[in-house]
């Protein structure tokens, strides 16, 4: 979970199409887009999961549920994994829509799922870590997480990473669900780690981003925010020796991976909740002032920007040449660069 996407031609970029998940109403999409071979899957607050067709914008099927949905979906075996704000998670097939399994996690589910193998791991508000087969839906294990969680763990050599609202990251054994050890924060932690190495790298409240040594099991840095001490929501992304993260500051932040000093900022006029991606030596980073931003990874200097009209709290997704924005009013968009 580094935040790294394929490769994008440059800038500019034209809409390929738009779909309304919702022509009746407008309906909030929170959770990220996911390209999946020729399919953009996306959830909405509505409690529907779309499957679109990347190249014409087409719907393949709707999955509809009777509660919202705040997550990013996770694709893998032929289906579709994503958990609901009443705490039902869902097994759906990549071919027809269809429900496959449930998993009444009984508490509501805002963290997104990720991958251990062939089994499942997601945190609900209860601050429970739960691991399911994906086959089946059975459950494996179910482990206190301290408090609430809103993020999908990172997992690198079946050890989940994770922070959460009592301010610590945990790294929890993903096959048997024993917790490993905990290194205390001090704010809570609303994102997602990223591994690097030795390193996880995550941001917290209060106006920090820090960096922990895996097997010290001890911060290395913290950067403090001078201008602020407002929350970095957004997950970190981390490429050649940067980590780029987005805050409710209004800004989007670079750090030096190695000392934890600044490299440069990007000021934007809303809050930055969305995580960045990064393709091709460029960070692709929406904001709540209703724009997608394309900024130069060493220089954070704008290269483009996009207005999608509405305010904008999901990350993008790249993929099949072509990048997938979702606003807050339920549009998706799919740009392309211009040939």
């Amino acid at each position: 979970m580094l935040g790294i996407a394929p490769p994008l031609a440059p800038p500019p970029m034209t809409v390929r199409w738009t779909y309304k998940v919702n022509p009746a109403e407008p309906t909030s999409i929170t959770g990220s887009p996911v390209i999946s071979g020729n399919t953009v899957f996306v959830a909405d607050s509505a409690g529907t999961l779309h499957a679109i067709d990347v190249q014409s914008g087409k719907p393949r099927w709707t999955y509809k549920t009777d509660d919202s949905f705040a997550t990013t979906p996770l694709v893998y075996d032929n289906k579709v994994f994503l958990g609901d704000l009443s705490g039902i998670f869902h097994a759906v097939s990549v071919e027809n829509g269809q429900k496959i399994w449930t998993f009444d996690s009984e508490s509501s589910v805002n963290a997104s799922a990720n991958l251990c193998g062939s089994s499942i791991i997601f945190a609900n508000d209860a601050g429970q870590l739960i691991c399911l087969n994906s086959a089946n839906g059975k459950l494996i294990w179910r482990e206190s997480a301290g408090d609430r969680v809103n993020s999908a763990p990172a997992i690198v050599n079946d050890t989940a990473y994770f922070g959460g609202c009592d301010g610590q990251l945990h790294a929890q054994d993903a096959k048997k669900g024993k917790e490993l050890f905990a290194v205390e924060i001090g704010a809570p932690i609303p994102s997602s780690p990223a591994i690097v190495g030795d390193r996880a790298v995550v941001g917290s409240d209060l106006g920090r981003v820090h960096c922990i040594s895996l097997s010290k099991r001890q911060i290395l840095w913290t950067y403090q925010n001078p201008e602020s001490e407002m929350l970095f929501y957004s997950s970190p992304a981390v490429a050649d020796g940067l980590v780029i993260i987005g805050a409710r500051d209004r800004q989007v932040h670079a750090i030096d991976l190695q000392t934890g000093q600044r490299k440069w900022t990007f000021k934007t006029r809303g809050d930055v909740d969305a995580s960045p991606v990064i393709s091709s030596g460029r960070v692709y980073i929406p904001s709540k002032d209703r724009n997608l931003y394309v900024l130069d990874l060493k220089t954070g200097k704008p290269v483009w920007q996009f207005n999608a009209g509405r305010s904008i709290e999901a990350s993008v997704a790249i993929g099949q040449n072509c990048l997938i924005l979702a606003d807050g009013s339920g549009t998706v968009f799919c740009l392309q660069p211009k040939q």
